[in-house]
């Protein structure tokens, strides 16, 4: 009965002065931290706390995570249901393919927003039916005030 009253998350905040990501993640996949064009593994992965509605009963708030960012830094966040979108043959759309789509469109110089819809189309074109289950992707990339 806990399906219909549980949601996971990640709840985040970035500072545009100096580059703090501070973000809660309540049950979702860490996010990725993709900098210089290749992913910065562990960068970002800090255990997850409970998804919403599961935590209740407890007193402890959910842990703020921090980091800071470099310029150019791209930060992806994402649902389970985009990696786990699976092919027509059974294939999961992965965590691998997701990175490698925004690296590949970073390098080819694509701003953030495209580099997102790329990533969509993919997925898309993946799945090739209706997906199972929520896909909820967040891409930003900082750049210090320029003055």
């Amino acid at each position: 009965w806990f399906a219909d009253r549980l949601m996971t998350a990640v709840i985040a905040t970035l500072d545009t002065e100096d580059g703090t990501l501070s973000w809660v993640n309540c049950g979702h996949p860490a996010p990725l931290l993709i900098r210089d064009g290749r992913v910065l593994h562990g960068m970002l992965e800090r255990p997850a706390d409970l998804p919403l509605g599961w935590g209740f009963h407890l007193t402890e708030p959910p842990t703020v995570h921090r980091a800071r960012l470099q310029p150019g830094d791209r930060v992806l966040i994402y649902s389970d249901g985009v990696t786990e979108a699976r092919s027509p043959a059974g294939d999961l759309f992965g965590e691998e393919r997701l990175a490698d789509i925004v690296i590949r469109s970073t390098a080819a110089g694509a701003a953030a927003p495209e580099a997102l819809r790329r990533l969509v189309r993919t997925l898309r074109k993946h799945q090739d039916l209706p997906l199972r289950d929520d896909a909820t992707i967040l891409l930003t990339e900082w750049h210090p005030d320029q003055g």
